[in-house]
């Protein structure tokens, strides 16, 4: 099975996703590339049920007193369903082929499938957000157990890096979460489309982001045509990670890997 966590509004007509944002469903899918998500209760899953299927298969082969591992995806912009599955399921190949011995899961969030609407999906990642922590990492944090513990990871693509840097910051601010147990290991920003001097470790946007992972890692190339255009559309005011790296002032525990030779 694939597991993903879907953001999307239903299309109770066709029992299909939208693209605005809603509530979470939780879905285990077919590990076949002809099956997207659907809305019917042969793939829908209660979420505790859900929840402790996905920490068990991230168990899967562990050796007593080892680490499992669980790798949460976060798509870009200008993502349908079905490129959202394909480049889950790309992962998680690509990952076996290295031999991770973990499990990938998706955190879908409602981004439609025409570029031109970029300013649009910003804002839908915007309300989708706090899901990533509240509906997602805190639900799995919730079924850990000291005697084989889970390292949650998460890899952010694109805009995915902006939905995940307003999750922690939203979930830093929220009444609700406060005191509640919950950290990721490593986070991977590829081609992050956010702002480089969000990251400075004097910047409050990026504070619960930094002070939530064991270590931040940025994967930047000069090269980057993609984020060049999301600079257009934000009036060119704020070169992005993805395209310049990270800046001289980031905290410690973050890295930058400069690809722009390899493209």
């Amino acid at each position: 099975m694939d597991y993903v966590i879907c953001a999307r509004d239903i299309i109770k007509k066709d029992k299909r996703f939208g693209s605005e944002p809603a509530s979470s469903t939780y879905l285990a899918v077919p590990e076949d590339a002809a099956t997207l998500p659907k809305a019917t209760p042969d793939q829908m899953r209660e979420p505790d049920v859900w929840a402790k299927k996905v920490i068990a298969e991230a168990r899967k082969g562990v050796a007593a007193g080892a680490f499992g591992n669980l790798l949460v995806f976060v798509h870009g912009y200008n993502n349908s369903q079905t490129t959202v599955m394909q480049r889950h399921r790309r992962l998680r190949d690509d990952l076996r082929a290295a031999e991770f011995k973990g499990i990938v899961v998706s955190f879908d969030w409602p981004s439609g499938d025409i570029g031109a609407f970029y300013l649009e999906d910003l804002v839908d990642a915007n309300k989708s957000a706090f899901q990533l922590v509240s509906d997602g990492i805190m639900l799995l944090a919730k079924y850990q157990e000291p005697t084989c513990e889970i390292n949650i990871h998460l890899l952010a693509h694109s805009m995915g890096a902006y939905v995940t840097r307003e999750a922690f910051k939203a979930a830093d601010d929220a009444d609700d979460l406060a005191g509640r147990t919950w950290h990721v290991s490593q986070i991977m920003l590829i081609a992050g489309d956010i702002s480089a001097r969000s990251l400075r470790e004097s910047d409050q946007r990026s504070e619960g982001l930094f002070r939530s992972c064991t270590r931040l890692t940025n994967y930047s190339s000069r090269h980057d045509g993609v984020l060049g255009l999301s600079n257009f559309k934000r009036a060119g005011v704020a070169p992005r990670a993805g395209r310049v790296g990270l800046p001289d002032d980031a905290p410690s525990q973050s890295v930058n890997v400069d690809c722009s030779d390899y493209f």
